[in-house]
């Protein structure tokens, strides 16, 4: 009881510090699932300080059984996510709540236990947060943390100072995706040192994962910094710069000649990227009646589809879509074949695309 007084008061200390107010009410989602750490005290806490004094909107669950959430349904209207779980196995449904959100593109933060979040997805690990879990250290050997001299001025680690003592254990988590990049590390003695935070994207999302997490660490200004950071960096959609083909290969993880076929979501934020180019092969009946804008247009079933999608660049990325997605599915593998590099399938198709009350043009 005196150490929850004692978080209760230090952690409302901390707040009381100077910290940025935010730019806009989105919504955080935060989810409370392991046994170890006390995320189920520590995370309702910490979501309340930060929606007082940011002006966030957000909602934490905590699940109700080992492996079950109330409310999952909520991550349909999220702007971001906080993973805090531990080996839970979600339903069906709601694993496939998470795994829509997931596909959608938003941003994704994930903390400590997270890296083993679930039994039934575990390449949620590699896959989404960049990592590679492989167990801990001991319990007693707790490291110091080391920020990445490269990153030192990367915004997340604003207010962060190197050499902190971490909450708990150290995990292993060597290597790190290709893509994801180690903002701290953190060491014990006469063994290797391990990546503490880093950041990865997957679909074109902005993903920030850390290890810490204890309850010790909501102690600590440094790992309340980290977070708060983190949280901005996720939802910051201030980058106005002109994405060359290469940085939206990377960003949204398109392999060359290999077609890539995403939901609605994901789908509305390419089409907001330059460089790429929209291509509807409905029919012509299909396209007058309605389209997405700035559409080009060659109709699948027509005789001549293949000599008129040989006079396209091959080297750009193509948008392609159909009305259920089936013909798009077809012509992105065609298009392949043929040499094009970059192909993306809206696979719902643009009925699904009407359906989500998206901007068409007749």
């Amino acid at each position: 009881m005196r150490s929850l007084i004692r978080f209760l008061l230090f952690v409302s200390f901390l707040w009381v510090l100077e910290l940025p107010a935010a730019t806009a009410k989105h919504h955080i989602v935060f989810l409370a699932g392991e046994s170890l750490y006390g995320s189920e005290t520590t995370l309702p806490i910490y979501a309340d300080r930060l929606k007082k004094k940011y002006g966030y909107q957000c909602t934490t669950l905590v699940r109700t059984d080992k492996d079950k959430f109330p409310n999952l349904e909520v991550l349909s209207k999220a702007d971001l996510v906080v993973f805090y779980m531990r080996r839970m196995t979600l339903s069906e449904d709601q694993l496939g709540q998470v795994k829509r959100y997931i596909e959608s593109g938003r941003p994704v933060i994930g903390l400590r236990t997270a890296s083993h979040a679930m039994q039934n997805w575990l390449a949620f690990d590699k896959l989404v947060l960049g990592g590679n879990y492989q167990g801990h250290h001991k319990n007693e050997l707790i490291g110091k943390t080391s920020i990445v001299p490269e990153m030192n001025s990367h915004p997340i680690l604003n207010k962060v100072v190197s050499g902190f003592k971490m909450g708990g254990s150290l995990y292993k988590n060597s290597p790190l995706a290709k893509q994801a990049t180690a903002l701290i590390t953190g060491k014990i003695k006469g063994h290797p040192e391990e990546p503490v935070a880093w950041t990865h994207t997957y679909k074109g999302n902005r993903t920030f994962y850390t290890s810490l997490g204890h309850q010790d660490d909501f102690e600590n200004i440094n790992f309340i910094n980290l977070i708060n950071n983190a949280i901005e960096w996720c939802l910051d959609d201030s980058d106005k710069s002109e994405s060359t083909l290469e940085k939206i290969v990377e960003k949204y993880g398109i392999e060359s000649g290999e077609p890539f076929r995403i939901g609605v979501a994901l789908f509305e934020k390419m089409v907001k990227e330059k460089n790429i180019q929209l291509l509807d092969v409905r029919t012509p009946s299909e396209f007058k009646a309605s389209h997405i804008s700035d559409t080009k247009w060659i109709d699948w079933f027509s005789p001549t589809f293949k000599n008129k999608i040989k006079e396209l660049d091959k080297e750009k990325i193509y948008l392609v879509y159909c009305a259920g997605g089936v013909r798009s599915a077809r012509a992105c593998e065609m298009m392949s074949d043929m040499g094009f590099k970059y192909t993306v399938d809206l696979a719902p198709g643009f009925s699904g695309w009407k359906a989500a009350g998206k901007a068409i043009e007749k």
